[in-house]
């Protein structure tokens, strides 16, 4: 049976003042949540209703796997978990459970936090965002991964108030997860909290992390430490021994808000080509809102015109020649007598010459 060792309880209920007045600091660390633990290796888990801040717990259900990595959900109160060979199982608050099918991409979780519909899973050096929303195409499936800064040897973690997962490691330090990028930072060093692996961790209402030892000194030791002041804890309850163990429920998670995605790369737009006119623009052109602001021209007034140059002396202006076919010419009168004259003139001279042959002929 998972029961607390009753008198290391009552002894640090006194002396720690959980028992007191409603209200006090100590009281704010009051919640019912869920652990499976499996005693050994090999071995069946059983799930366990643990009350705080007390750390009485009450056996609901043994099963016939090995279980861990568990969440819940207040939206479907349901707890989710991962068993052996990667299958998601849901658990109802009685402990009954559905094998809802093996998750690719996930391989050996040990750590399982749910906030809204997104089971946030410690697998190895990786943080999985395991999708839990019944009515998404992506249900169970691997929806993200994201790279822890650093080893984180969490084997779980639990939501604040401030949207981190908050665990502890091995070496007894507790550290903040941001889900978002997957940075892991100290918070404290609890001064004598013993190294060991802490394979179950709740946050409690008032930032109160409640964290169990699988194995130190033969017993699973239940501690309390509150992040107002986390460098010191208190030992609350010790169980049997076990080898894995887990735990979830004291608190809805608040909303984890996914860094943006960043915008596809705009493409350079092309030069805009040199304008082939320098005629101005026309007065209603626009511009678009990708042209750079045109540069105002400067107008050069027009040179003055040339005084005009001094008279040139006329010159007799040569008629050329006609372009039309030529046409006799009529004779000038004086040309017309002459002519009469000289064709006179040849008729008297041949009319003689004949008039002296015939004279000869007859004298002959």
């Amino acid at each position: 049976m998972r029961l607390p060792n009753l008198a290391l309880t009552a002894s640090l209920l006194v002396t720690s003042g959980l028992i007191g007045v409603a209200g006090t600091a100590d009281a704010q660390g009051a919640c019912e949540a869920f652990e499976v633990y499996t005693p050994k290796h090999g071995s069946a888990s059983t799930l366990v209703k643990l009350s705080l801040p007390s750390g009485s717990g009450t056996e609901l259900r043994k099963f016939g796997f090995h279980l861990n990595a568990i969440g819940y959900s207040a939206g479907q109160n349901l707890l989710y978990g991962v068993s052996s060979g990667s299958h998601v199982v849901t658990l109802d608050r009685g402990g009954n459970a559905v094998d809802r099918g093996k998750v690719h991409g996930v391989r050996n979780a040990t750590a399982g936090a749910i906030s809204g519909t997104t089971l946030y899973l410690r697998d190895g050096l990786q943080l999985v965002s395991l999708d839990v929303n019944p009515a998404s195409p992506t249900y169970l499936k691997a929806v993200k991964k994201k790279w822890l800064s650093w080893l984180a040897d969490v084997d779980d973690w639990d939501f604040g108030s401030d949207a981190l997962l908050y665990g502890v490691t091995s070496f007894g330090v507790v550290v903040s997860v941001n889900p978002g990028n997957g940075k892991v930072h100290t918070v404290a060093k609890p001064h004598g909290l013993p190294w060991g692996t802490y394979g179950a961790v709740l946050m409690a209402p008032g930032r109160v992390l409640y964290a169990i030892n699988n194995k130190e000194k033969g017993k699973s030791r239940l501690y309390r430490i509150s992040l107002a002041a986390p460098k010191t804890f208190t030992e609350v309850a010790s169980y049997a021994a076990a080898t894995t163990t887990d735990a979830a429920g004291c608190l809805t998670a608040p909303p984890v808000v996914e860094p943006p995605v960043p915008p596809p790369p705009v493409p350079p737009k092309p030069p805009i080509p040199p304008p082939t006119t320098t005629r101005p623009t026309p007065p209603g052109t626009t511009t678009s809102t990708t042209t750079p602001p045109p540069v105002n021209q400067v107008v050069q007034p027009p040179p003055p015109p040339p005084p005009p140059a001094p008279p040139q002396p006329s010159k007799p202006r040569k008629t050329p020649p006609p372009s039309a076919k030529p046409v006799a010419a009529r004779a000038k009168p004086d040309t017309e007598k002459k002519r009469r004259w000289a064709v006179t003139t040849i008729v008297l001279i041949l009319g003689a010459g004949a008039a002296a042959k015939i004279a000869a002929r007859h004298r002959s």
